[in-house]
């Protein structure tokens, strides 16, 4: 019995000691896949984050009651009016802050920038509130590209978008190392998206890249987008040609947008769309200037988060700008932007670059074909309406929107032997951007537009079987791409060829515009005819 005694202790401690081993052993992932984790961009702020969405209860933020907005306007309008009378806006400065603080007062920060409330991403949408299971094995059966989607979700990343990059990459820092835990790997592989790109770069700043092999940056904001850069720094100007050409390409073809388009066009063509131009810029302009700085103090302007889409060539004087007179009051808030300023925005280029160096696989989606909101000089930088081409991929070179690269630039870049990396529509060199290889462009697809499409393509990015993937490895996926569809509903991407054209600013003659328009207003009162009709016969 005591020998027996003696065996069974001795075979205790022998498991004993292996069995740490083999517990750790049981940690460790052999499925050759690592982890892919998603960095999303702007997510859904409520007003009590604890609590479910109710949209009069507890609204999205920022939340606009109904009907406020034509309230506003009716409210604004007379003011304004009075003032350009007066050529004294001051009136109108102190109550446009005023309803801006009220429409922005569950949604901006406090002067140091943090949050001064309930409100903030869904507690049931925060990842430290969820289950994290070891599900990312690569699925062999990935054909379509909602099932690409579902894989890329796998580790979602979701945070309080108003929030300091810095603050939040802290917090993306646990989950990578959670997700680490988790699956058994000593790296993952990261996608940053809009805003989530400015995440993810200062989680490289602060952390390094020992824990990444792959980095996706898609339509990123790291750069700063061009809208940010003319609104915190108060600059507003409106040119007669990019509100036509914007007007052209976005307003869709009813009766009434028709005419709409007719009229701005012939307005264009016979200079009268110029004088109103000219005199809003000599008036708007000078409010914009003006009422700006209070504006954004009490609503975006507190938030880190948006402070980080304003590129880092504009960002001390956007700063000097909103914060003249009150540095004292918004010190804490100041800090903090002057952090991410000095520590992140101003070395991406560079950092990046060191990370490819050191063997980290970089690539990068843009998106182009659009126009620039009209509210800026120099709107005709291709873009996604609100990020130009050259924020989202540095270095790439562009014809502005609705021209190409002439036959001079074409020859010498087949000279250089570069002429591989223009697009087939001229419009795009890619050979200058950080990543050429790298670096993918879709055409026709606006910046709030994230289809399960286009999240097939970062699944083959990131799922490549050889390593690195470049815009030369995969027949359906070359360097430029075309988009077309509805979102998520039969849409598509294909390779872009020399007759994708896209769209081009049109130059009809005079007497084709009276045409169109005559036209325009037929149909429009045709409709408006059968309307009467039918209200008369229900009557």
């Amino acid at each position: 019995m005591k020998k027996f005694s003696a065996l069974l202790l001795s075979l205790i401690l022998v498991l004993m000691t292996f069995l740490p081993v083999t517990a750790n052993a049981q940690t460790v992932c052999n499925c050759n896949e690592l982890p892919i984790i998603y960095v999303r961009g702007r997510a859904t702020i409520l007003r009590d984050k604890s609590q479910p969405r109710d949209d009069e209860t507890n609204p999205a933020l920022p939340y606009l009651a109904p009907g406020k907005a034509e309230e506003l306007i009716k409210e604004l309008v007379p003011v304004y009016y009075k003032c350009y009378r007066s050529d004294d806006f001051e009136p109108f400065r102190v109550l446009f802050t005023q309803r801006m603080a009220e429409v922005y007062e569950d949604y901006a920060l406090d002067n140091n920038g943090n949050v001064k409330n309930n409100s903030g991403l869904p507690d049931t949408d925060y990842w430290r509130n969820k289950n994290i299971i070891d599900n990312h094995k690569a699925s062999t059966a990935v054909e379509t590209p909602r099932q690409a989607h579902d894989e890329i979700y796998k580790y979602f990343f979701q945070y309080d978008c108003r929030l300091d990059p810095c603050d939040t990459a802290d917090d993306l820092y646990d989950f990578i190392q959670k997700v680490k835990e988790v699956t058994g790997h000593d790296k993952i592989k990261i996608v940053g998206r809009c805003l989530g790109a400015g995440i993810l770069s200062a989680y490289l700043a602060e952390y390094g890249w020992s824990d990444i092999s792959d980095v996706l940056i898609y339509n990123s904001i790291m750069n700063g987008t061009a809208v940010n850069n003319s609104l915190f720094n108060g600059e507003l100007y409106f040119d007669a040609d990019a509100v036509d050409f914007f007007a052209t390409q976005n307003l869709d073809d009813t009766a009434i947008f028709s005419l709409i388009k007719q009229i701005i066009t012939l307005a264009n063509k016979t200079y009268g769309l110029d004088m109103t131009m000219d005199y809003f810029n000599k008036t708007g302009t000078k409010v914009a200037r003006l009422v700006v700085p209070d504006a954004m103090r009490v609503s975006y302007g507190t938030t880190p988060g948006y402070w980080s889409m304003v590129s880092a060539e504009n960002y001390i004087e956007a700063r000097d700008y909103i914060f003249a007179g009150v540095e004292d009051e918004f010190a804490g808030l100041i800090a903090r932007l002057d952090n991410y300023y000095n520590t992140v925005s101003s070395k991406l280029n560079d950092m990046y670059k060191q990370m490819e160096a050191d063997g980290v696989h970089i690539y990068n989606i843009s998106k182009y074909g659009y126009q620039l909101y009209p509210i800026m000089e120099d709107a005709d930088y291709q873009s996604d309406m609100i990020v130009t081409v050259e924020q989202q991929a540095p270095g790439t070179t562009c014809a502005p929107i609705g021209s190409k690269f002439d036959d001079a630039y074409i020859a010498a870049a087949e000279e250089k032997g570069t002429a591989k990396y223009i697009s087939p529509d001229r419009q795009i060199d890619a050979s200058t951007s950080l990543f050429p290889d790298t670096t993918w462009y879709i055409k026709n697809i606006e910046h709030n537009n994230f289809p399960h499409i286009i999240d097939e393509l970062i699944y083959r990015i990131m799922r490549f079987s050889s390593g690195r993937m470049t815009v030369w490895d995969n027949s359906r996926f070359p360097q430029y791409l075309i988009y077309a569809g509805e979102e998520n509903n039969n849409d598509s991407i294909r390779p872009m060829s020399e007759t994708d054209q896209g769209y081009s600013i049109e130059e009809p003659s005079f007497f084709d515009l009276l045409h169109n328009l005559t036209k325009s207003v037929i149909v429009c009162l045709g409709e408006l005819f059968n309307v009467i009709v039918e209200r008369i016969k229900a009557n």
